[in-house]
């Protein structure tokens, strides 16, 4: 038991870590202003309570159907594919109405790349967050539901070594696909790339397919979580050469950006202040 706790506790603490890093080193890399990071926190957390609400309603019925119609294959093939499109028509499909509202959040690579760090940044520090409650419910709280979700704890660590940097791992995977998919939309979009947007869905429909088809045949603590974060790979081996050639054909720093981003720009007169079209801010 002690294992398990220590195990949620130095896992949340890595996610953690990996998303506080991500963002404030992509900051640092893109000089984008921080408004364009809670952009994407604020897609990430409006996309998740969608897609949770249609699992809810949907998600049984659905996966039930495969089960209960197909042959085992084909049942965890579409049941995997489902989950990934569902995920996918939620959070890229609402970066996409965003963009397709307010082009500003894709006028260059340094804000869309900004858009898709904070959505990923977030997702792990909090994940983490969860993990290090877990570890401390686990050690303080004598409930039989407790119990048995540690049960499934021991079961993971049972069959994936080194379980403690699993976590850490995944959430670096995630978040580069989370850059990249949201960076293909935004800048697919405002650049009249429209192959981009198309990438983009595909990319993080196959990541969240391959974690679901791994959660719906049960494999999760019966098989290493290594082999599933095997299957992301990659997705990720594909975002890091996606997101360094955004960077050099749209990756021009904004223009007057201030210094910090909390330091309050210098307005000009009305008449001086620059157009760009598009640029609905």
């Amino acid at each position: 038991m002690e294992a398990t706790i220590v195990n949620e506790l130095i896992s949340g603490t890595g996610m953690i870590l990996v998303g506080t890093i991500a963002a404030v080193l992509w900051w640092w890399i893109s000089r984008a202003q921080l408004r364009w990071f809670a952009v994407g926190v604020g897609l990430w957390l409006v996309a998740v309570a969608v897609k949770v609400g249609i699992a809810i309603l949907t998600n049984g019925p659905v996966i039930g159907f495969f089960k209960g119609h197909l042959p085992n294959w084909l049942f965890i093939t579409l049941g995997g594919l489902y989950v990934g499109v569902e995920s996918s028509l939620c959070e890229i499909g609402l970066t996409l109405l965003l963009v397709l509202l307010w082009r500003a959040p894709g006028r260059d690579a340094g804000r869309a790349t900004a858009v898709g760090t904070g959505a990923g940044a977030f997702e792990a520090i909090l994940l983490g967050v969860v993990a290090v409650c877990t570890g401390l419910v686990f050690a303080f709280v004598d409930h039989p539901q407790v119990a048995e979700a540690r049960d499934v704890a021991e079961k993971v660590m049972a069959t994936t070594p080194l379980i403690w940097l699993i976590g850490s791992v995944e959430r670096v995977l995630a978040i580069l696909c989370h850059m990249s998919s949201r960076t293909m939309v935004l800048l697919g979009v405002t650049k009249r790339r429209y192959w981009l947007i198309f990438w983009g869905f595909l990319l993080f429909t196959y990541i969240d397919s391959a974690a679901g088809a791994a959660h719906v045949s049960g494999s999760v603590g019966r098989v290493s979580m290594w082999w599933i974060e095997l299957a992301i790979v990659p997705a990720a081996a594909a975002s890091v050469l996606v997101l360094p050639w955004c960077w050099r054909k749209w990756g021009k720093p904004e223009e007057a950006a201030p210094a910090f981003p909390y330091e309050p720009a210098v307005e000009s007169p009305e008449h001086e202040l620059p157009y760009e079209e598009g640029d609905n801010t």
